[in-house]
């Protein structure tokens, strides 16, 4: 019949060539940051947090999120519940909180080009900011459990003006993780 697609035929989505859209062009061009290992070690080692809580061992229950490797904690792990900032400088955007970490080195995130499986399925705030440092309302981004993480991490950071990205949990505000383009 005239018309229609023969057995080796594709769907039409695929018989054109993937343009990128927006400024990225596949998920392996932006990368998923935890808190810089060499930054809690120094915590690590001075005994504290850099805002001077004590570096306390606590017994993970099973449940913790911990941004050192971007994994939930098994239960009876060695954690450690700090106060962090992904800021370096003082700044007026600037923004602390308690979050879970590692009590003593582990290996980090070892797939920084892939969303991070433990936070697929998580309410979560994509707070965007642009090339001056400055937090770009218009693109501030909550995700529901059910909703593409990846995908709406992808839409926000395809904003020309948007330079990165901090997940952040929209239940209790805590910082999660950074994403950047790669460059």
């Amino acid at each position: 019949m005239a018309g229609l697609p023969g057995p080796d035929a594709v769907a039409d989505y695929r018989q054109h060539t993937r343009r990128p859209v927006g400024r990225l062009i596949g998920m392996t061009d932006i990368e998923f940051i935890a808190i810089d290992p060499d930054r809690l070690a120094r915590m690590r080692e001075h005994g504290a947090d850099e805002h001077g809580n004590p570096w306390t061992p606590r017994t993970a229950e099973g449940w913790e999120p911990l941004r050192c490797c971007l994994r939930v904690a098994g239960p009876d792990e060695a954690i450690a519940l700090i106060t962090y900032s992904p800021w370096t400088a003082p700044d007026p955007w600037l923004e602390a909180g308690p979050v879970f970490v590692h009590f003593e080195r582990c290996d980090g995130y070892p797939t920084p080009g892939d969303y991070p499986e433990a936070f697929r399925r998580s309410r979560s705030m994509i707070n965007p900011f642009d090339h001056a440092g400055a937090r770009a309302y218009q693109h501030i981004t909550f995700v529901e459990p059910d909703d593409d993480h990846a995908a709406a991490v992808r839409r926000v950071l395809d904003a020309p003006e948007v330079s990165h990205v901090h997940v952040r949990s929209a239940t209790a505000g805590c910082f999660t993780f950074e994403v950047r383009p790669v460059t």
